[in-house]
């Protein structure tokens, strides 16, 4: 491949990615209060579509004096995004710590902005064998036909950096929190 074909080969996929960033979203993510600690974010009823970006699944997060926890990423990088630019309309504190509840494309695709932001990310270990039975792969092959350029082939799984085994608990800024293993569920 020549040069130039490979400058315009690259200007185009940076033009791609630009687009697919919380910048080109209609939706909107908009952080509503639960209580003076803690928010959450209401995606639109239905299946995982380009009509609604992929938008169609819930997070919340709580704010402690040392940093915020995140429950869910959303579904697609640029919701991640979106959710990461609502939680700092509400605190310039770190997102320490996410939560994901299951790793259902509409709650982990988002993972990648929060990842970069420094975020630990805490999931059960039963969430690792979808990663590696080739499910996980499938899923990003569907959602990159239906919700691209909000999802590629090319978008990155990211995986927990703790594998949670059952139960747990941590406390952060003063706030415990506990996490129950109910067992397989959606």
């Amino acid at each position: 491949m020549g040069v130039g074909l490979r400058l315009a080969f690259m200007a185009a996929f940076a033009l791609a990615s630009a687009c697919a960033g919380a910048q080109g979203l209609k939706a909107k993510v908009v952080p509503v209060k639960v209580t003076e600690r803690v928010w959450y974010v209401q995606g639109k009823p239905g299946v995982a579509s380009a009509a609604n970006e992929g938008y169609n699944s819930n997070a919340g997060f709580v704010v402690t004096d040392e940093g915020v926890v995140v429950i869910d990423a959303l579904g697609t990088p640029a919701l991640g995004e979106a959710l990461l630019a609502a939680i700092r309309k509400v605190t310039a504190k770190p997102v320490k710590r996410v939560i994901v509840t299951h790793y259902h494309a509409d709650h982990f695709y988002g993972l990648g902005a929060f990842k970069k932001a420094g975020a630990d990310i805490w999931a059960h270990y039963e969430a690792g064998e979808y990663l590696v039975n080739g499910e996980a792969e499938r899923r990003r092959q569907q959602r990159a036909r239906d919700l691209f350029p909000w999802v590629t082939d090319e978008m990155p799984l990211v995986q927990a950096d703790r594998w949670l085994e059952g139960d747990a608990t941590f406390t952060l800024g003063g706030k415990r929190f506990e996490i129950q293993h109910f067992g397989p569920a959606h």
